[in-house]
């Protein structure tokens, strides 16, 4: 066999090599991805996979369109917490057309955050029965309804272009609650 054949044939048995693994490689690739997505779901549990259809009530998924100027809002007024879990000076009745809660010890206006804050002593539930009650009479609706459990939680109302955020934190058997208008 002289030289010319003997390249040529070593140069073909490369380009098979070549070629079958240029092929093989991607299955290979494939069954890979397959074992590591079989490892991911075998690492959640099957409880965990089941429940989350029934964890968001099917109100709330119907109203997440509308969802999105109202958290936008919430976002971008965010409080700064300094002294608003803190107020200090007599409540007053009522905030911007907002009522205030009669069982109010103490309150203060935070006028560059467009946010009131105050001191009662009720309990989150109290709080929350309190506003839903109030501020539906006066034409807000809630764009979602999140149930207020524990110590804190937050309700969102819609008016026209205008969204207030309720705040509810407990603390030493009162709760502090901050209103937020933007």
């Amino acid at each position: 066999m002289s030289r010319l054949s003997k390249f040529l044939a070593i140069t073909v048995v490369v380009g098979f090599l070549l070629a079958c693994n240029f092929v093989t490689q991607p299955v290979r690739d494939v069954e890979n991805l397959a074992e590591t997505a079989q490892s991911i779901g075998s690492a959640i549990p099957i409880e965990t996979l089941q429940a989350l259809p029934s964890a968001i009530p099917a109100e709330t998924l119907q109203a997440l369109p509308s969802l999105a100027p109202t958290l936008e809002a919430f976002v971008t007024n965010m409080p700064d917490f300094g002294n608003i879990l803190n107020p200090q000076g007599a409540p007053v009745q009522e905030w911007k057309a907002i009522p205030i809660m009669p069982q109010a010890t103490v309150g203060q206006e935070f006028s560059e955050n467009n946010t009131y804050s105050f001191k009662a002593n009720v309990t989150p539930k109290e709080v929350q029965d309190f506003y839903n009650e109030k501020l539906t009479a006066l034409g807000w609706n809630q764009p979602f309804d999140v149930p207020i459990e524990g110590d804190a939680g937050i309700m969102v109302f819609q008016k026209g272009s205008s969204v207030l955020t309720v705040t509810i934190t407990s603390s030493e058997g009162s709760s502090v609650v901050v209103l937020t208008l933007a």
